[in-house]
């Protein structure tokens, strides 16, 4: 009843234990218990079995119970597989025949792979349960066993356990009891033996706060060890068969837990080896879930249970470690345990809440630093809260590492007190030495005296000492005694007093006063600054107002001012310097009226710019030409100037003014300012006027004096020169010896000059007569000819040579210099002149162009007689063999060939017929002969070709089927082979027929007889007809009227019965028109077959045409003889004007050399009129041959006539005719493409010359680029100056940090002081800040690049000057004056990238011309293509006209059709399908798309080209726009800071 009621409440225990143990936080998230579900742990787990011999079990033979493997197969699966009971499984042990019982036992081992927390172990057996077997755990794999319990019928005897025993409250809760209630042999098979791990055990009901019990149920591994078999005892028979019968044999074993995780996981895993763990929560890890996280050590780790789910808490380190330990002392001391590990930012304690001993926290709190107080100046090495150490006395600074100002030498007792002239120190001292600091341009150990080189010690200089001036000749001087300060004013009580106006240009403008308020007042009608000019009393030589106030009054009547660097304006010997208006301390200008201070001095505290030396300064107030003071700072807003004062002084009475030197010159020097040269000393460099050095005078002994500005002695002596060193023209001699005979007359006419030669001591006349030369001036000079001094012959002065310009000027020798004959003629020039041209050669020697001077015969070797080589001098002409021709006889006379046979050309000797010209080839004497014409004189046809005259020969054009050869006979018939006739045998003859199988004409049927008789009978009848209108054309005598109505009538009267008949004829024709039906496919030459509607139709066409026949032949005639009466008639003139010619000529023989050219052309003109006459009779002949033909022709195609085939003109001419209207319309359409290209052409050109001025504009743009990246050079070299300057003032920054580190230590003693710069940091960064905005805002301004530079190095200055006082003031001075010269080197960068935008903008530019040289480029390619076009158009229109051409030849020939045979059919037919071929080959319509092409992409060029253009404008316009609203200047800019 108890193992009963123990399974219900485990069974409970188990059903709780899984209730909501799913989830590790609550519905809130809050943390909770949370477990593993609970599963068979057994469950296909593999187990392991050994059998064990012996008592001890020493001995033992393990088995791998492993199904896959038959060797070891025994069926220990079945131990924990699903057991069901209608199919029984189980595991079976070896019989009691193989030694399987005590002391063997067997173990069954089940490895969990993680430990588990158990349950309950539960085995049920196949067989009789053992009689003795023990369960054993362990709660580690590599840990020993524990027996967990004991079954045994012999408790005492096997395992020294009582029976049944159970555990007393108290007691060993781990101690494994034994029991022998399931150790009975009955029930023989089918026993369970469940084991539940907390039954018996007192704390049970406690299990969460049992340690001793959850450690008893974890285990990771479970063993088995069967001991003893039950038996009936018959095994002491040792019969096989019963031994066999005894063994283990278990069909369940079941271990009931969860994977054990202490509450802190709701799941286990397999983690990356596969091995199985929990996925913990709560903050914690490892495979049981048993720790914290590494910084989760708050609290201590413990076992989650239904009332808390002791989650691990993190570690408070306040942001300062990453890593902590759990620390009981501090959980019991305060409740947290967590100790942080590793504190940073120097901070300590369990929680890296304070600070490091020696540290302090800064003013965020986040940090800690190093108090670091000086061991020597420090009363303590710890700090306050703020890092300030307790000093010594005379001590300073938060570290007390520094004497206070005025204290030095630092010691273990304090600092001693410092002792410096407050004149020329800075009231400082060395902290070591005690050493003062002194002002710039003081020295001494207390700074009590001015450096070599200044004077006038002052408190009031923030130098100390003046430089002196002395015109930079002297270093020495002191203050001038009797001078005293004068102020030079401008009060404006009664007028302007001289002020004027200038604007930014020069030009001037007027000042307005005003009697009310006493004041002089500009206004600018734009933002360009205007600018009050001082008056001359306020200019000239101020150099006593070196260091001294320039101040005024003013005042605006709008506050929007802009300033610039240039509101103040110095300028003077050549030096220009500017200052805003609100530097050196002045303010913003207003409505009130503001009193301005400026300093004129070259320290870069007084924001002068550019930057000049004291030197510089000075020279410029020596010679002050202008003061400027800008007037105007918006658009029409007025300044207001007044009270204006220039400190000065002058000699006289009054306040002393200590600032006025007395210099102590050098040698050669005097003057107050050293001014002057002394006697006998003279300026070395006159052009620097007072500044030149002084020299002493060099006169080489020939005077004593020189002048004082130039240097110039007065020689004396017969010397010259600026120092006597050399003779007056007239002598010579030595001047630098310094004797009063050291110059000597000249021997030379004429007053010459004349000099010595060194090595012979020769006296040379130097400067002798034009054209005269000689030691002595003795003889005429190259080129001269004469005999100046009459030796052997009378005196002749020298004069030039004339050679006519045909000489070289740079030879020598070019003429006698006696004769003035002409030596070295050039151009083939000759002659004692150089006045005619050499043989040789022809021309005009006296011509002005060399190029039209004497030139080369170039007589032709073989037409000159003789093989000469000159000419006549005045035309060039060679004298030419027989028959040659032009000037160099190098052509043979038309007509004629054979030049180079040396004896003249010989006649052509052309057939005046056969030939075309009678001309020849002028070396072969080939004759060029019409078509079918051949030989050299052109005078017999071609084979195979016929009929010589004048147009050539024809081809005979045999049939070569129907004719016996291809050559014909004289009147083009050819010889023809049986059966076939005609002029060109390509015709059958009558009552034959052409057989296509068999070739040749063949006899026609005898049928055909009638047909042919017939036949003859209308032909005897047609030749009577013939006969009658040969009569009417003959020349037997005239015909009268009646005579010819009569025969007339009787033609028609014929006619009419040959119709007759041919009606008559019909019947017979038809009753024959099926037998010769076979016939239609006779070939056309079968011209016997006459159809009987044929000639019906055809005859009185016929009759028709032999009336018109007549009329052309008459017409034709009449204008053959006008031609051949017209042409007689020409050549009648022609033989007139040849004889005047001939008689012309003949006179002109008679007249001289100068007419040869006269007669040549004369000659020419006789030859060329003969060979016009000859021409013209061969012409006259040639027409009188053609008409003779033409009248033979007339006769044949008459005779002809009734052989005429049938065609159809009409349609000819209509296709003629719709040919030429295609023809006159495509004219048409060329012409209007022609007039379009022309208009598109004039139009491109305007475009063109747009493009042209767009570019000149672009040139002129690209020139004002240019004059703005100059002055953006400029500006960026006086930024690099200024960042030059920057680095100085850095460098020297530095140096004075380093040279007073210890002094600047206790700056800060004086807390109201430093306070006070600290709050002025914040100004200073805004101002800074502001300039940066400012300078920003010039980048833009390109037009006034100068200006920006300048106010760039202004601002530079003033960081300087900030960066000086700052470090005065406090101990970030240096920061502040790092600040200023970032902010400079920033200025330059931002310079630099104006100077990159500019030279993008000039690429810009230079991408627009490139672009406007393609536009250019593109325009000239479409002037070619226009061209190109226009050729085509020039071809198309060409092609048209050809073919318009032959069309009016095909009208021609049609209008002539007295002339028409079937040949000439033929020739019309091919002529009109040459004419269609030409149509088609000229590609017309493919060229008037060419051109329609050419055209439209020609419109689109040029659209593109005014998009482009207009692109460019827009962009000149910008540019232009940009330039023009570019301000002249910044007038904006802030100063840095304001003092």
């Amino acid at each position: 009843s108890s193992v009963f009621f123990f399974f219900i409440l485990l069974t409970f225990w188990t059903a709780c234990s899984h209730c909501a143990m799913d989830e590790c936080e609550d519905d809130l998230g809050r943390a909770q218990r949370c477990m593993p579900e609970f599963v068979n742990a057994a469950f296909n787990v593999t187990v392991v079995y050994c059998v064990q011999t012996g008592v001890t079990g020493v001995t033992k033979s393990c088995h791998l119970c492993d199904a896959r493997d038959r060797r070891q197969h025994h069926s220990a699966v079945y131990l924990t597989d699903y057991n069901n009971q209608m199919d029984t499984t189980w595991w079976q042990s070896q019989t009691m025949l193989a030694g399987i019982q005590y002391p063997n036992s067997i173990n069954l081992t089940l490895h969990l792979g993680k430990a588990f927390d158990i349950t309950y172990v539960r085995l049920k057996f196949h067989t009789s349960r053992p009689e003795s077997f023990a369960i054993y755990k362990r709660t580690r794999e590599d840990g020993p066993w524990q027996p967990y319990q004991y079954y045994s019928g012999s408790c005492e005897k096997t395992y020294s356990k009582v029976n049944r025993g159970f555990i007393r409250t108290g007691e060993d809760e781990q101690q494994a009891l034994c029991t022998d209630e399931f150790s009975d042999i009955s029930p023989l098979t089918g026993g369970n033996v469940a084991f539940s791990t907390l039954e018996g055990r007192p704390s049970a009901y406690n299990f969460d706060n049992s340690p001793v019990l959850q450690d008893w149920v974890t285990a990771t591994d479970i063993k088995v060890t069967l001991n003893r078999l039950n038996t009936f005892g018959d095994e002491v028979f040792n019969d096989p068969k019963v031994l066999k019968s005894y063994y283990y044999a278990i069909s369940d074993f079941a271990v009931g837990g969860r994977c054990k995780c202490n509450g802190h996981a709701s799941e286990c895993v397999k983690n990356e080896f596969s091995k199985l763990v929990c996925n913990c929560k709560h903050n914690t890890e490892g495979e049981d879930c048993s720790v914290c996280k590494a910084f989760f050590n708050d609290r201590p780790w413990r076992r989650a249970t239904a009332e808390s789910a002791s989650e691990c808490l993190p570690c408070n380190c306040n942001g300062k470690s990453s890593e902590c330990y759990y620390d009981p002392e501090l959980y019991r001391a305060t409740g947290h345990g967590g100790h942080c590990r590793n504190c940073a930012d120097n901070t300590d304690g369990p929680n890296c809440e304070r600070c490091r001993d020696n540290y302090y926290r800064d003013s965020a709190g986040s940090r800690c630093f190093a108090c670091s107080c000086n061991p020597v100046g420090s009363l303590s090495p710890q700090c306050d809260d703020r890092g300030r150490c307790s000093c010594k006395p005379g001590v300073m600074g938060d570290k007390c590492d520094r004497c206070k100002p005025g204290f030095h030498s630092l010691t273990e007792a304090g600092c001693s007190r410092c002792s410096c002239n407050p004149s020329g120190s800075t009231q400082e001292c060395d902290v070591q030495t005690g050493r003062c600091q002194c002002k710039e341009n003081v020295e001494g150990f207390n700074c009590d005296r001015c450096k070599p080189g200044f004077f006038n010690l002052d408190p009031q200089n923030h130098q100390g000492c003046m430089p002196c001036f002395c015109y930079q000749h002297s270093t020495v001087c002191h203050s001038a005694e009797g001078y005293s300060i004068h102020t030079i004013t401008s009060t404006f009580d009664r007028d302007a007093e001289r002020w004027s106006g200038q604007q930014r240009d020069g030009s001037a403008v007027n000042v307005n006063y005003s009697p009310s308020t006493k004041d002089i007042s500009l206004i600018s009608e734009d933002y360009y600054p205007v600018y009050f000019v001082a008056p001359e009393k306020f200019l000239g030589n101020q150099l006593v107002s070196f260091g001294q106030n320039f101040s005024l009054n003013f005042r605006v009547d709008r506050r929007d001012s802009r300033l610039s660097a240039e509101d103040v304006v110095l300028e003077g010997s050549g030096l220009r310097v500017t200052v805003p208006l609100i530097a050196q301390g002045n303010a913003y200008p207003e409505e009130d009226t503001k009193n301005y201070v400026f300093r004129l001095h070259s320290t870069s505290d007084y924001s002068w710019s550019p930057s000049l030396s004291a030197k510089d300064f000075q020279k410029l107030l020596h010679n002050l030409t202008a003061i400027k003071v800008r007037g105007t700072y918006s658009e029409k807003s007025a300044g207001h100037l007044d009270n204006v004062s220039l400190v000065s002084a002058r000699r006289g009475p009054g306040t002393p003014a200590r600032w006025v030197e007395k210099c102590t010159c050098p040698q050669g020097y005097e003057g107050q300012h050293c001014e002057r040269c002394a006697l006998g000393y003279r300026r070395s460099q006159p052009e620097l006027g007072l500044f030149s050095p002084c020299d002493p005078c060099v006169c080489n002994g020939h005077s004593d004096t020189c002048n004082s500005v130039t240097g110039m002695c007065d020689c004396q002596h017969n010397t010259d020169g600026m120092s006597c060193e050399r003779c007056k023209d007239g002598y010579y001699g030595d001047s630098t010896v310094g004797t009063s005979s050291d110059c000597q007359p000249c021997p030379c006419p004429g007053g010459a000059t004349c000099a010595v030669v060194p090595k012979t001591k020769e006296v040379v006349c130097t400067n002798c007569p034009a054209g005269t030369t000689g030691k002595r001036c003795e003889l005429c000079d190259d080129g001269f000819f004469g005999n100046p001094l009459g030796i052997a012959s009378p005196k002749r002065d020298c004069k030039a040579c004339q050679c006519n310009s045909n000489i070289d000027p740079n030879a020598v020798g070019n003429c006698d210099r006696e004769t003035g004959e002409c030596l070295k003629c050039i151009y083939n020039t000759e002659g004692f002149f150089c006045d005619r041209c050499k043989d040789g050669f022809y021309g005009n020697a006296l011509a002005s162009n060399p190029a039209e001077k004497c030139k080369s015969c170039s007589c032709s070797p073989y037409g000159t007689v003789g093989r000469e080589t000159s000419c006549l001098q005045v035309t060039g002409q060679c004298r030419c063999l027989p028959h040659v021709t032009n000037r160099d006889c190098s052509a043979c006379e038309p007509g004629f060939y054979n030049l180079r046979s040396g004896k003249g050309c010989e006649r052509c000797g052309c057939n005046p017929i056969g030939s075309t010209n009678g001309q020849c080839d002028i070396v072969t004497g080939q004759c060029e002969c019409h078509p079918g014409v051949t030989g050299q004189h052109c005078e017999r046809c071609e084979v195979n070709y016929f009929g010589f005259s004048s147009s050539g020969c024809k081809p005979c054009d045999c049939d070569p089927e129907g004719s016996m050869s291809a050559q014909c006979q004289e009147d083009g018939r050819c010889e023809c082979r049986p059966g076939f006739e005609g002029v060109r045998c390509d015709m059958c003859q009558e009552n034959y027929f052409y057989n296509r199988s068999n070739a040749g004409c063949q006899q026609c049927p005898n049928c055909y007889g009638l047909v042919r008789d017939k036949v003859n009978q209308l032909r005897q009848k047609l030749q009577e007809l013939q006969n009658l209108i040969d009569n009417l054309d003959s020349d037997e005598g005239v015909v009268n009227d009646k005579a010819f109505e009569s025969r007339l009538k009787e033609a028609e009267r014929a006619i009419m019965e040959l119709l007759n008949e041919a009606q008559t004829s019909k019947g017979m024709f038809n009753v024959r028109e099926e037998r010769l039906r076979w016939f239609g496919h006779v070939h056309r030459r079968d011209t016997g077959y006459v159809g009987r509607r044929t000639l019906r139709m055809e005859l009185p066409y016929l009759l028709k045409r032999l009336g018109n026949l007549n009329n052309t032949l008459t017409t034709q005639w009449n204008r053959h003889k006008m031609d051949a009466d017209q042409i007689e008639k020409i050549a009648k003139d022609a033989n007139d004007t040849s004889t005047k010619a001939y008689n012309l000529l003949k006179n002109a023989l008679d007249g001289e050399n100068k007419t040869t050219n006269n007669i040549t052309d004369l000659h020419k003109k006789f030859n060329d009129a003969k060979d016009l006459a000859k021409n013209l009779e061969k012409q006259a002949n040639k027409v009188r041959a053609e008409a003779e033909e033409a009248g033979d022709k007339a006769m044949k195609i008459y005779a002809n006539l009734t052989g005429l085939p049938s065609f159809d003109t009409k349609s000819l001419e209509d296709e003629v005719n719709k040919i030429k209207k295609e023809a006159t319309e495509l004219d048409k359409l060329v012409d209007k493409t022609d007039k379009e290209y022309t208009e598109l052409r004039d139009d491109l050109r305007g475009k063109e010359t747009e493009v042209r001025k767009l570019l000149e504009k672009g040139k002129t743009e690209q020139q004002t680029a240019d004059q703005l990246l100059a002055r953006a050079d400029a500006a960026k070299a006086l930024a690099e100056d200024a960042a030059k300057q920057g680095l100085k003032t850095y460098d020297k920054a530095k140096d004075i940090l380093n040279n007073l580190r210890d002094f600047d230590k206790r700056v800060n003693d004086n807390k109201t002081a430093a306070e006070d710069a600290l709050k002025r940091i914040p100004g200073i960064n805004a101002t800074i800040i502001a300039a940066n905005q400012k300078t920003r805002q010039a980048e833009a301004a390109l037009g006034n690049a100068s200006a920006d530079a300048a106010e760039a190095k202004s601002k530079a200055e003033e960081a300087e000057k900030i960066a000086s006082a700052v470090q005065k003031d406090s101990a970030k001075t240096k920061a502040d004056a790092d600040k200023a010269f970032n902010d400079t080197m920033k200025l330059d960068s931002d310079v630099d990238n104006m100077m990159k935008q500019l030279g993008a903008a000039e690429k810009e530019l230079e991408k627009k011309k490139a672009e406007a040289d393609q536009d250019m480029m593109m325009a000239q390619m479409a002037s070619d293509n226009a061209k190109e076009a226009e050729d085509n158009a020039r071809k198309a229109k060409s092609a048209v006209r050809m073919v318009l051409d032959t069309i009016n030849k095909l009208l021609r020939q049609l209008g002539n059709i007295d002339k028409v045979d079937q040949s000439k059919l033929e020739q019309i037919e091919k002529s009109l399908k040459d004419a269609k071929d030409k149509m088609a080959g000229s590609e017309l319509d493919k060229k008037l798309q060419d051109l329609d092409n050419v055209a439209k992409s020609q419109e689109d060029m040029i659209s593109d080209y005014d998009r482009q253009i207009r692109e460019i404008r827009s962009d000149i316009e910008n540019l232009n726009n940009i330039k023009d609203s570019l301000p002249k200047g910044c007038f904006n800019s802030a100063a840095l800071e304001q003092p």
